[in-house]
């Protein structure tokens, strides 16, 4: 994957020498191409990773070959005035990383010399960037699938002070929202806001899964919502149901308790608005589970961290599935696989983050045109929502 490139200016948009692709065409229209393979995974701060990782995500990268990568908490400052401040209202350039320090600058040319260096000939990166170090998500996507530019917020998110961004409310102000219209259905990618312990966390995160339900109830095309998701949606998507029951906020209300993600308000909402859209998690869908699964294997997206400098650490050993593909139920014919791509008590396979990376595999769409698939009213009809017991 490893080309030569043409840099801008620190902080611009990097090209490749090499002409893009350009779409197929059919007489004098351009047709749209759908990814068969998308992969997302949380980084959990990209420029540690590319520093510590490198050779064990670019060996990955060059065995998966996706067709669309989807990374979220990439925390990359976006830029901005000279002297703006974290949540003055200024107005960014979320497209483009800051590179004002000489820290900044450091992880910039890092990110370049690896994963853009490695990339930028054969995919597009389109980035969504927060106010500092912090949240950011970024989607690469194959040149040959030549998709319209991006969208970086939901319209029902706008309704939010938290979730819209007061100088160009066409972007989440802390970078969580990338989507994007393919052959036969849109993707959405989002890094979705943790819910905190604390009721101004619980309102951000309870108006977040407010907008989303408006969001996919109102879709028009069949969607694929990837990403990390914040939440485990049944007491079979963590590995120890009781002993997360009892983490963090045990105060009022009562349906706030236990660790976030796992709360019984947040697994309600969820379910929620997955048959507010006609979704299915795909995952699930395909592994089915009535019992908590055993904690080493491959059931679960995010794993705490070992010992480093204290003899016990809290978290080692237990997992929570928060990272999703959710495909809208029209799209069930086209699913080939859904996967989490790591394991154990030590993170095998998940490239140096605290979450692993996940995989979608899609079988090519019908060729009777468009998807070939039952419409929406149809596929309402479908929907089942899971108990959360």
């Amino acid at each position: 994957m490893d080309r030569f490139l043409v840099r801008k200016r620190a902080g611009a948009a990097v090209e490749s020498k090499e002409p893009s692709p350009k779409k197929l065409c059919n007489g004098s229209r351009a047709v749209l191409l759908d990814p068969a393979k998308v992969i997302s995974w949380n980084v959990n701060g990209l420029a540690v990773q590319l520093r510590n990782n490198w050779s064990l995500i670019k060996d990955f990268l060059e065995r998966e070959q996706p067709d669309v990568l989807c990374l979220q908490e990439v925390r990359l400052p976006a830029q901005g005035p000279k002297g703006c401040k974290r949540n003055d209202g200024q107005k960014r350039r979320r497209s483009e990383v800051r590179c004002d320090t000489a820290q900044e600058k450091a992880e910039w040319e890092l990110v370049q010399k690896t994963l853009v260096s490695a990339c930028a000939a054969d995919y597009k990166f389109h980035w969504s960037l927060a106010d500092w170090k912090y949240s950011g998500t970024l989607l690469l996507i194959r040149r040959h699938l030549d998709t319209d530019e991006p969208d970086f917020t939901c319209p029902p998110l706008a309704k939010y002070p938290n979730h819209k961004d007061p100088a160009d409310p066409r972007w989440h102000p802390e970078g969580r929202v990338i989507r994007v219209r393919f052959a036969s259905f849109d993707l959405l990618a989002t890094y979705s806001p943790n819910n905190g312990n604390d009721p101004d966390a619980f309102a951000r995160r309870s108006a977040w899964d407010d907008a989303m339900k408006e969001f996919v109830a109102q879709r028009e095309r069949p969607l694929i919502w990837i990403g990390d998701l914040n939440v485990a949606a049944q007491l079979v998507d963590v590995s120890h149901p009781d002993w997360f029951l009892q983490q963090c906020y045990q105060g009022e209300p009562a349906n706030m308790r236990g660790q976030p993600g796992f709360t019984e308000g947040e697994r309600r909402r969820f379910q929620e608005i997955l048959a507010a859209g006609q979704l299915v998690d795909a995952y699930r869908h395909l592994t089915p589970a009535e019992d908590v699964p055993p904690a080493h294997g491959p059931h679960f997206t995010w794993r705490g961290h070992p010992p480093v400098h204290q003899a016990v650490a809290k978290y080692h050993g237990k997992g929570m599935r928060i990272d999703y593909a959710l495909i809208s139920q029209e799209l069930l014919p086209r699913l080939g696989s859904c996967d989490i791509l790591g394991s154990g008590a030590e993170r095998c396979g998940f490239l140096g983050s605290d979450h692993c990376p996940i995989r979608l595999c899609l079988k090519p769409a019908s060729a009777s045109g468009a998807s070939g698939l039952p419409g929406l009213s149809e596929a309402k009809n479908q929907v089942t929502v899971v108990d959360l017991d």
